[in-house]
């Protein structure tokens, strides 16, 4: 038995030994040693270039422990703005622009306000015929974007832009609007998440379509900035959040109230605020973004680095080349490390998605429901029958009548919806767009008014507004500082108790602002509505809208049959027109 088991020893020697022997003297048996995966290939979207260079040269530096310029992980801070960064702006604008724009003009679910429609019409003129939006307009959009979207749970509001994300972009085939990432800038984040940074998006869009939009490519929701409006609870109703305790079955809901546009300086306060350091890197694409970028160069403590991408390619995007190539320089200047979208990326929104003509459809349904203030298109008004069928005076729609009562309409005994008619009208504007209007008029003079408005509107005469006071409240100190006109509304003359030919829809007020009443009061001081047009009592010197004794909107007027105000002695109204019976 002794002997069996040193046989068996012996045994295992032999064959370990021939093991190593054939190890080492066999080349067809030699031990295999475990393959290193190869090393991670980043930028195959991108050309080499000088951005690139220095963003790798700039990580490779400060993440090497034995650099001076070392910087440690929790202090390895990035941001990135968002629209023109990493997701597309040009399809044809701002994705929260267009989605403002489609919940006022085209979701058949909201019956959008004065101001957040007149805020979506002017995107669309922006979009469609190139008006070029008011100054400002960042703050005027941000005020009715917070107005669109009150009273939306937060859930709501993200169904709502992830539904809107869904859509075909604009502009291009192949990709939908949610799908719009600059391929080459998502590539970015792959490479700072590997090397040990914190990215942060801060952008000037709201932050909850920001993080609907970011959710698909893994940004942590913790870790985007944005506009901002307040929030309250379900129940919460007006009380203040710190006297207010929170069910548990309550949900948050979006107010009107705006806190804070975050562009420019806005976003380095956000970014002291919410993430409590000084970013080390820093990627942008317009001047909302300088500040932030300054921020960052001024690190005291760390090296630092900005990078701008600009909109060069006009061949794969909707860009103005110029212009891009102008910011560049301008963003070179400044210290910034440009990245060209032309030169620097082999591909943008990546394969299989191409730039197409922009598309809009005709709106028909503008002219179905008349809704006045809105723009329109000759394609639109053709599709609708032609420009004969916009201009009637028929009896009021029971939805306008409904609109009228306790605002322009008041219970009298001189007047009711019989004896008024509700005119139906497209003019012009000195911007050269083609508006719907409507007005309330008595049934005397409603076939006068529409012919003298058909001769406007051919003349390309500009009126800047033409709806219902009731919009206004019938409050008529605010319609006219708005330069509205408009014809009916039970009401006494201003600074008397005497009813005005307004409240029997027998005088017509054309362009408000420029064409003020005033009366001059026996202690010297004179009496103005609106207040805001001073200057425009003054008729020796040239504004727009100015009505005069040569202007054609008097003469068709006065050859129907009304007199002017502007003729008057004891006071002047020069906006007025009323019948004479």
């Amino acid at each position: 038995m002794k002997q069996m088991k040193l046989w068996m020893l012996a045994a295992i020697l032999i064959i370990s030994g021939a093991s190593v022997l054939t190890s080492c003297g066999n080349e067809d048996n030699s031990i295999v040693t475990p393959q290193q995966p190869p090393a991670k290939e980043y930028f195959t979207l991108w050309n080499q270039c000088e951005a690139l260079t220095a963003l790798q040269d700039f990580v490779k530096d400060v993440t090497d422990s034995a650099s001076a310029n070392f910087i440690p992980a929790e202090d390895r801070i990035a941001t990135f703005d968002m629209d023109g960064t990493f997701v597309g702006e040009l399809y044809p604008s701002y994705f929260e622009y267009n989605l403002l724009e489609y919940r006022a003009l085209d979701d058949a679910n909201y019956d959008a306000p004065k101001d957040v429609m007149e805020t979506a019409q002017e995107i669309r003129d922006f979009v469609r015929n190139g008006k070029k939006l008011p100054d400002h307009f960042d703050m005027k959009h941000a005020l009715a974007a917070a107005k669109a979207y009150s009273g939306m749970t937060l859930a709501e509001f993200d169904a709502y832009v992830k539904a809107y994300a869904a859509l075909p972009a604009n502009g291009f085939s192949g990709m939908t609007y949610g799908e719009s990432f600059y391929k080459p800038m998502l590539e970015v984040f792959d490479y700072l998440k590997d090397n040990g940074f914190t990215y942060y998006v801060v952008s000037g869009s709201d932050r909850f379509i920001c993080r609907a939009l970011t959710e698909s490519i893994g940004i942590p929701s913790n870790r985007v900035i944005g506009m901002d409006v307040k929030l309250h609870s379900t129940s919460q109703g007006d009380v203040e959040g710190v006297n207010y305790t929170m069910g548990r079955e309550e949900y948050l809901v979006r107010t009107d109230e705006l806190i804070i546009k975050n562009l420019k300086t806005n976003k380095v306060l956000q970014i002291s605020q919410e993430i409590g350091k000084v970013p080390v890197l820093s990627f942008g694409n317009s001047g909302g973004d300088a500040a932030m970028h300054n921020y960052a160069l001024g690190n005291q403590k760390y090296k630092s680095a900005a990078f701008m991408l600009i909109a060069d390619d006009d061949q794969r995007d909707h860009a103005n080349r110029e212009k891009a190539l102008t910011l560049g320089e301008q963003w070179r200047t400044a210290g910034y490390h440009v990245i060209s979208m032309r030169d620097n990326f082999k591909t943008i929104y990546g394969e299989g998605v191409t730039k197409t003509d922009f598309s809009f459809p005709v709106d028909t349904r503008v002219l179905t429901e008349w809704q006045a203030g809105r723009t329109v298109s000759q394609a639109d008004v053709d599709a609708f029958g032609g420009i004969e069928k916009c201009f009637a005076a028929e009896p009021i729609p029971d939805d306008v009548w409904a609109r009228m009562q306790g605002k322009t309409y008041k219970e009298n005994p001189y007047i009711g919806r019989d004896d008024l008619r509700h005119i139906r009208a497209l003019h012009w504007d000195y911007d050269q767009q083609m508006h719907v209007g409507e007005m309330i008029v008595n049934a005397q003079i409603a076939d006068r008014v529409v012919s003298i408005l058909r001769q406007l509107f051919d003349a390309k005469y500009p009126i800047q507004r033409m709806l219902l006071p009731d919009v206004y409240n019938a409050d008529d100190e605010t319609q006219m500082r708005d330069n509205n006109s408009s014809s009916f509304c039970y009401r006494a003359i201003a600074g008397s108790t005497k009813l005005s030919k307004h409240a029997r829809g027998l005088a017509i007020d054309i362009n408000t602002l420029y064409n003020p009443y005033y009366k001059d009061r026996a202690d010297g001081t004179r009496y103005i509505q609106p207040a805001t047009a001073e200057a425009y009592c003054d008729r020796t010197w040239d504004f727009p809208y100015k009505i005069t004794h040569d202007d054609l909107c008097f003469r068709l007027f006065t050859a129907a049959g009304f007199e002017w105000g502007g003729d008057w002695t004891s006071c002047k109204d020069y906006q007025h027109f009323e019948w004479v019976e």
